[in-house]
């Protein structure tokens, strides 16, 4: 069951930043077994050295942020070094090729999220979930949804929908192909019966820059991101398309409430493991990252990154992860019949 950790507690936000440390397969030891033969380390050894946690994403950005906050208590709780090392290109698929073909030994550990999935449905990347050994869930940004200029013609889900259906083809959405936000578009359009005409715009922050600059009129982004236009009064935040309000932005109203009946996973992090990581590392990692969502500096820390702290076991993560690829294949399958 899903665990949310929602402590809004007083103090200082923990984002660490840990130095450059050692490569992704340093620290690797090998142990005899009963009959004499040797073998990867179990886990009551486990970490004997430095840890490499790989974010395929670039430092700075929010999934290289969120690592770091979750490396360095590691770090202190486990007695060795886990070092963020970012592995960028390919769309994510660099880094995950690198965690999927290191040595099963629990010294290189993959830190991402749905786009994993993604770029396995859409073919930039050979391996989903399944290519690895699950670890648990650590956080979910459920605060992604969509926004439009402050003098759009519309400014709840039901007005845009209407524009649309008034208008079929005419409203130009900023999204990334085949990314994340392409598939939430076409989640809202199989959802609602509306068309959009989509624009490759890039990033979110580029297609930030194509809404105020009048290139686009509407983008998929998330909250973090936009934050700043939002209190500026440039952009209008239309609503999330969750179940509920977002514990770190509670004014946004979801697509729900408005009589829309929209839902789209946000983005879930989490840990993936080499293929044949031995369970006995899996279970200490695991165990000592519950422990970690349980410290209040921790789920602050989260929150002040704008996310929300949500643990869940490795099965329970591997379970929601089927589900959303199931998703994605249909959304993109459905996509590719239309084009």
């Amino acid at each position: 069951m899903k665990k949310r950790l929602l402590a809004l507690i007083t103090g200082a936000a923990l984002v660490g930043t840990l130095l450059a440390g050692c490569g992704s397969t340093s620290g690797n030891t090998e142990s005899p077994d009963a009959a004499g033969n040797t073998g990867s380390a179990s886990g009551g050894g486990w970490p004997s050295g430095p840890v490499s946690i790989v974010v395929p994403a670039s430092a700075g950005g929010g999934t290289d942020l969120l690592a770091r906050v979750l490396a360095e208590k590691l770090t202190a709780k486990l007695g060795q070094s886990f070092v963020v090392v970012n592995v960028t290109g390919a769309g994510g698929s660099s880094g995950i090729n690198q965690v999927h073909e290191a040595a099963p030994d629990g010294n290189t550990i993959l830190f991402f999220h749905n786009a994993l999935l993604i770029n396995n449905v859409t073919g930039v990347s050979d391996y989903s979930y399944e290519g690895f050994a699950v670890g648990p869930h650590v956080v979910t940004d459920n605060a992604t949804g969509f926004y439009v200029s402050a003098d759009a013609p519309y400014s709840t889900y039901p007005e845009l929908i209407d524009y649309c259906k008034e208008h079929p083809g005419e409203v130009t959405m900023g999204v990334e192909v085949g990314g994340f936000t392409y598939m939430m578009v076409k989640s809202f359009e199989a959802a609602t019966g509306v068309q959009f005409n989509l624009v490759d715009v890039g990033s979110n922050s580029d297609k930030c820059t194509a809404l105020l600059g009048g290139h686009i009129d509407i983008m998929p982004n998330q909250y973090s991101t936009a934050k700043g236009y939002i209190e500026s009064g440039d952009f209008v935040a239309l609503g999330f398309p969750a179940e509920e309000r977002s514990a770190v932005y509670p004014d946004v109203p979801t697509a729900k409430e408005q009589g829309v009946d929209w839902l789209y996973n946000g983005y879930e992090f989490g840990f993936f493991l080499p293929k044949d990581t031995p369970k006995d590392i899996q279970d200490t990692f695991d165990t000592a990252v519950a422990e970690l969502m349980e410290d209040e500096e921790v789920q602050q820390a989260i929150l002040d990154l704008g996310n929300e702290p949500t643990y869940l076991s490795p099965a329970d993560y591997e379970s929601q992860l089927a589900d959303i690829q199931a998703e994605y294949e249909e959304l993109w399958a459905a996509a590719n019949a239309a084009a």
